[in-house]
């Protein structure tokens, strides 16, 4: 016979919180398999329990709660009727647009498809122009530039639909695209026709035309001094517009071939790579003279600025390495090594690493910024090209061109944690920071795919 103490301490083991939870785990099972009815209600309470927990965590308001309820409801119907896969996604689609249109949030109805109902958008590609290559994106309109090099347009894209809405002519070869905060402006680089189309943000019409050098590659935009600065590759030579008036303020001689500018806000200069000869030279904003041309590795191809350590990065495509300029005292401040042919570079503001595409190796160096060490030699897909970040989630977008596929890179980790197939030669990549989007233009196939930043998706 238990005594009182012995009957006490089984009660307590038994109602302990611990116990309590162990118990409902192991029997939950069992009991939803055994008493679910047939119309599956004890499913539906839990995705409704789910979906609040989702709602709670990202601070929607109450008032909202019945509708994005009712959303689920209505996706767990259509699932519970047979319909799945690629089907339901594209109902979901539909239905996240009516959705949207009464007030509610896009980005917490996908959360809500995807971990409520396991499912997903259908993929966002879409057609523009023949061999798209450069993107920029305007954050004041909500609107991506995609600029078509084998047909001569600019596809404009309303970044809050994801769909095209206006295709502008303009010069032959458009090979790059700045954008003008100051005045709402696009900058396009036709690189044939050696001019620039300036496009209106508001009305998506171009309204100037500027002769440049010859071969134009690459620009620039100085928001302090409202001048854009252009690298005429086949030249030597950068052209320097005013934003307010389109005019051309002074040709800068440079060295041979500047295939990349960059403009260094810190200390107001801009920085133009020369493939040709080895060397960057750096121009100062408010007078447009040339302050030092420091010597780099072989082949300078591409360059970007660190804002944290005021530094500029070259990727020297011809000696496997990456020069590293003071931005103060306009010296190489050290050499990094490289893989093969490093072709492209980006700086993460998040992590303060920046990023160098190897692309004869098929690798991405991660350099410290504070200490110019590399951190690591990431793996990506064949030839990778173009290189971007998204600083909001601290991941690094690389167009891997011989593989049709875009490789991420968490920032925190340094590796790989998605491979996104897209269209035939992924060749660039902008991030839309508005809308948490990456574009990808495919070279071959004459389309742009949108990476969502959030969950690694098309």
């Amino acid at each position: 016979m238990r005594t009182d103490t012995q009957r006490a301490a089984k009660y307590d083991a038994k109602t302990i919180p611990a116990s309590v939870a162990a118990i409902v785990a192991a029997v939950l099972p069992g009991m939803r398999l055994n008493f679910r009815d047939p119309f599956g209600s004890m499913d539906l309470v839990e995705k409704e329990q789910q979906t609040q927990g989702l709602l709670n965590a990202a601070g929607t308001p109450t008032i909202q709660y019945p509708l994005y309820l009712d959303f689920v409801r209505l996706i767990w119907r259509m699932s519970n009727a047979g319909i799945a896969g690629p089907a339901l996604a594209t109902v979901a689609a539909g239905i996240m647009k009516s959705w949207q249109a009464r007030g509610l949030s896009l980005s917490t109805l996908q959360t809500l498809a995807l971990n409520t109902a396991n499912t997903w958008p259908p993929a966002a590609s879409f057609a523009v122009g023949a061999s798209p290559l450069p993107v920029c994106f305007n954050p004041t309109r909500n609107k991506m530039y995609v600029g078509n090099f084998g047909s001569g347009t600019v596809t404009i894209i309303d970044t809050t639909t994801a769909l095209p809405i206006s295709t502008v002519t303009v010069g032959t070869g458009p090979a790059f695209l700045t954008y003008n905060s100051t005045n709402d402006k696009i900058y396009c680089v036709n690189m044939t026709t050696n001019n620039v189309s300036v496009i209106s943000g508001s009305t998506n019409l171009v309204t100037a035309t500027i002769a440049v050098g010859l071969g134009p590659a690459a620009a620039c935009y100085n928001s302090t001094n409202n001048k854009v600065y252009v690298a005429n590759a086949g030249f030597t030579t950068v052209t320097v517009i005013d934003g307010a008036t389109n005019a051309v303020l002074a040709t800068v001689a440079a060295g041979t071939a500047p295939s990349d500018l960059v403009w260094n806000p810190t200390d107001n200069k801009v920085y133009a790579a020369n493939f040709g000869s080895n060397d960057v030279t750096i121009i100062d904003g408010p007078t447009n003279a040339v302050l030092a041309t420091p010597g780099v590795g072989t082949q300078p191809y591409a360059v970007c600025f660190n804002l944290t350590n005021d530094k500029v990065y070259t990727a020297n495509a011809g000696s496997a390495n990456v020069s590293v300029i003071n931005g103060a005292t306009n010296a190489v401040d050290a050499t990094v090594v490289a893989g093969v042919a490093p072709y492209d570079l980006v700086w993460n503001p998040t992590s303060n690493k920046v990023y160098c595409v190897n692309s004869g190796a098929n690798t991405v160096t991660i350099i410290a910024g504070a200490t110019n060490a590399v951190l690591a030699t990431t793996t990506v897909g064949a030839f990778p090209s173009i290189i971007a970040v998204n600083a909001a989630e601290s991941k690094v977008y690389v167009c891997n061109t011989g593989a049709t596929t875009v490789s991420i890179i968490s920032g925190a980790t340094n590796a790989v944690i998605a491979t996104v197939t897209t269209g035939t030669a992924p060749s660039w990549a902008e991030t839309d920071t508005a809308n948490n989007k990456v574009y990808i233009t495919n070279m071959t196939s004459g389309t742009v795919s949108i990476i969502d930043g959030k969950y690694n998706k098309l």
